[in-house]
């Protein structure tokens, strides 16, 4: 039979990279994108992968407990209960809590469901929980009575591979984890919902590696100046990809047949906006999850000054649901008693790297008296120091807000007034305040002291800014003066010093200080040496 015409017998389509894509097809369902899409492979895009994983291993890390409600509205840890163990230890023989949740998790994202056996024990209604694989249940709900039909339960049916018949379950006997669903029963599939965001993310990154893989050259064409027959055609091929295709065979030495001639595709990466495309299928993915693009690596538009915010914003809007959804899932189908016990989880965990946030709050908590020292000590990871750290202190100038009326405008109730003495009766004899205690005085002496070496500084760079305006330092001392009665009267009491007198010997004290540097022609920073020193050896106000 006489060759037909090349373009008739043959497409010496060489492939350019873009139709590497079609290898990745193994079903006839199709995405626009040429790429098939399941709960499965949708693993391969690595945004996809990214999101699963961020929402997996969070919560899988996060501590979950199970509580007791108390009946002052409080609750604690029951360590005791049976589902505890089962929680936040040890869900079956093979697997801990952490990879049991991490599983279940990412079931629910990428098939938008997610069960458990639950098999009962003589420890408790829930012994174990056995992970069932999403794609072999099928959940329907029994018709129920009455007009609307309502009140049926569910039924599960799992086949377990090589098995031709399904297994019946009761809703008593599965824990079920549902998605967004639009009947109550079953959850939507997130990656169906989204598969052609996915299917054009995974396509441009097979378009990347097959160009790259290609030795970063577009498909290729060998025309012939005579027709050739399919078989010859077919080895012509061959021989040239095993030659040259991969990025290890570029740049080779290319013996072309006698009439055969090479001509390369047009292609280029940057008008097709390969790497735009695949930058913003990462922000399509990741706005179907609900996940700041930064926490999948993506910063091309982020800084860093709002990193803190996209955090709390994704731990109030797109993790506390996931949470909110295991807690009540976990009400639902473990729970026997659950008015009287709960599940919840403790996201305070996430903060646990920054420490500057906890020790603010601890910090905060502590001086309002929430926190105990025990309570600070156990937040951050630490023992308790024993029933001494169990105390709680509260600022003293703190108030009850009923304390302050038009009578109380202070808060303090007003003093009693004193009886009114006779005419001739004498007057009583005054009675000496008492010493305070050794102890009392030795800690009264310390803040006396400290303070009074912080006013020192203070006088002594006001007494440099106006070494050479007399009128000025006289105003200054004046003023210090006053600062000193004002901020040490109180501490000047406790250590039995008459402040009035303490004030004017200070001042005094520093006038005599300042004359004698004049006197001698010593520099005044030599003369501030010591300075608070120098007062306190001529203290004589102290008893």
């Amino acid at each position: 039979m006489e060759d037909a015409p090349i373009e008739d017998m043959l497409e010496l389509d060489f492939r350019s990279a873009i139709s590497r894509v079609f290898e990745e097809i193994v079903e006839t369902r199709r995405t626009v994108a040429g790429v098939f899409i399941s709960p499965e492979t949708s693993l391969q895009c690595s945004a996809v992968l990214a999101c699963v994983r961020l929402y997996a291993e969070t919560i899988g890390s996060l501590p979950i407990h199970v509580y007791k409600r108390l009946p002052n509205k409080g609750k604690v840890i029951a360590e005791d209960h049976p589902l505890y163990n089962v929680l936040a230890y040890d869900p079956n023989g093979w697997q801990t809590s952490y990879e049991f949740r991490e599983l279940m998790q990412a079931w629910m994202l990428l098939w938008g469901n997610a069960y458990a056996y639950i098999v009962p024990g003589r420890r408790g209604s829930v012994t174990e929980l056995h992970p069932l694989h999403p794609a072999h249940m099928v959940c329907k709900r029994l018709p129920g009575k009455g007009k609307l039909r309502t009140g049926g339960k569910l039924r599960y049916e799992y086949t377990f591979p090589g098995d031709s018949t399904p297994t019946i379950y009761n809703q008593d006997e599965i824990f079920h984890l549902r998605w967004l669903s639009s009947d109550g029963v079953t959850g939507y599939v997130p990656t169906t919902l989204s598969r052609d965001a996915i299917a054009l993310a995974r396509a441009t990154e097979l378009e990347s590696s097959a160009y790259f893989g290609n030795g970063s050259r577009p498909g290729t064409v060998i025309e012939t100046d005579q027709p050739l027959k399919p078989e010859t055609a077919q080895r012509l091929r061959q021989a040239w990809e095993d030659m040259h295709r991969g990025p290890e065979r570029g740049s080779r030495t290319a013996v072309m047949p006698h009439g055969a001639h090479v001509k390369e595709l047009t292609h280029n990466n940057q008008t097709n906006q390969l790497v735009e495309t695949r930058r913003y299928q990462v922000e399509e993915i990741t706005r179907a999850y609900r996940v700041p693009p930064y926490m999948v690596g993506d910063v091309s538009k982020a800084s860093y000054n709002s990193f803190e915010q996209q955090g709390l914003d994704f731990l109030t809007f797109s993790l506390t649901p996931h949470l909110r959804r295991w807690e009540g899932a976990c009400r639902r189908d473990l729970v026997t008693d659950d008015e009287q016990f709960f599940v919840g989880f403790d996201p305070s965990a996430l903060i646990a790297a920054d420490t500057a946030a906890i020790g603010a709050f601890c910090r905060e908590m502590q001086n309002i008296g929430v926190y105990s020292i025990n309570d600070v000590r156990t937040k951050i990871g630490d023992n308790p120091i024993g029933e001494e750290g169990d105390k709680r202190f509260v600022q003293v100038n703190m108030q009850l807000l009923e304390a302050f009326t038009p009578l109380t405008p202070n808060g303090q109730p007003p003093e009693p007034a004193a009886p009114a003495a006779a005419p001739d009766a004498p007057a009583p004899p005054e009675t000496p305040p008492e010493p305070p205690a050794a102890g009392q005085r030795d800690a009264s002496e310390v803040l006396f002291k400290s303070t009074l070496r912080r006013l020192s500084a203070i006088e002594s760079d006001g007494i440099l800014e106006r070494r050479n305006k007399p009128t000025k330092m006289a105003a200054f001392f004046e003023e210090h003066r006053n600062r000193i009665v004002n901020e040490l009267s109180d501490a000047a009491e406790a250590t039995g010093r008459h402040i009035e007198t303490f004030a004017d010997n200070w001042i005094e004290r520093s006038k005599e200080l300042l004359l004698e540097c004049h006197r001698s022609g010593t520099k005044y920073e030599s003369a501030m040496e010591g300075w608070c020193d120098k007062h306190l050896a001529n203290d004589v106000t102290a008893t």
